[in-house]
């Protein structure tokens, strides 16, 4: 029986391989955005912090050089959460174009692996179609042997 060869054996391996390197961006993508997350989440628990050391201070006699510097603090935390906040937005465009990007990538390898499914039905059709010709062949030759008797001449009648 032949081997089944198929025919755009190299646009699927490209596309495997493209499918590979979208995933792979799609999981930096990911990667980036949860850190701007973290960052953010870091930022804001300085806020936090900063807040209640201010209140802190506030209560008790505390000078006001060591008030201002955690409102100067607080001020360019928010700044910085604000910035975060921007990158955040940033990282998500990335990420949903990254999966875009994925998605139609993995589109086009289903699409050659449905076509490599239907080439490999009908190379299986072909060999059946084959074999069963092959068979009535044999089946056509014994019966032609059979008829010649075995002195090598015809009966005649």
């Amino acid at each position: 029986m032949a081997k089944f060869k198929f025919q755009l054996e190299s646009v699927e391996k490209v596309r495997k391989m493209k499918e590979q390197k979208m995933l792979e961006a799609l999981s930096e993508s990911q990667r980036a955005y949860l850190e701007k997350i973290e960052l953010k989440r870091g930022l804001l628990a300085k806020k936090q912090a900063a807040f209640e050391g201010k209140d802190s201070l506030s209560g008790s006699a505390a000078p006001v050089n060591e008030i201002r510097l955690y409102e100067d603090f607080i001020e360019g935390l928010k700044v910085r959460i604000q910035r975060a906040d921007q990158a955040i937005i940033r990282a998500r465009r990335f990420l949903d174009q990254a999966m875009r990007h994925y998605i139609q990538a993995r589109k086009d390898r289903m699409m050659i692996d449905r076509l490599r499914e239907k080439a490999y039905e009908e190379f299986r059709l072909a060999q059946a179609r084959l074999e069963q010709k092959r068979l009535d062949d044999l089946i056509t030759m014994r019966a032609r042997m059979e008829r010649v008797p075995a002195g090598g001449e015809e009966e005649s009648a």
